[in-house]
């Protein structure tokens, strides 16, 4: 993927690590993490990501509250929610949100490569579309 700008939100270290180093060798992309829902909206408010996997349960701002400011700041950001305490009821939150998949951790890791695929090839039609409709305004 062309310079995909990722950021993995989870307060399991080990499992950022795991997730950064597959997530390189299968896209190439070297992707920023941070550790709890107030890190991540410092970083976004920096960095134009294209996609975040994001963890449901932390502590302090949890992963819907992050989805939702995450979603305040730049609608077009795509977020994958990768979670092992998730139900019924968070994974149709999740949606409401505007969060673009719904990956629980137990299964999740063969599914969780083609979803960030998915979610970045969204992000830049997104982007395209927009373009699109910013030159037809001015033309």
């Amino acid at each position: 993927m062309d310079k995909m700008k990722l950021l993995i939100v989870d307060d399991e270290k080990d499992l950022c690590r795991i997730l950064s180093d597959r997530l390189h060798i299968l896209y190439g992309v070297s992707p920023d993490v941070a550790h709890s829902g107030a890190e991540a909206m410092e970083m976004i408010k920096k960095t134009p990501y294209d996609v975040v996997i994001l963890d449901i349960d932390m502590p302090g701002m949890d992963g819907m509250e992050t989805l939702k400011q995450i979603k305040a700041v730049n609608a077009k950001i795509q977020v994958v929610m990768f979670t092992g305490h998730g139900t019924d009821e968070t994974r149709r939150m999740a949606e409401v949100l505007g969060a673009f998949s719904y990956v629980d951790k137990i299964d999740g890791l063969p599914k969780l490569a083609p979803m960030v695929e998915g979610a970045y090839r969204l992000r830049k039609m997104l982007e395209d579309t927009y373009a699109d409709a910013a030159l037809n305004e001015y033309s």
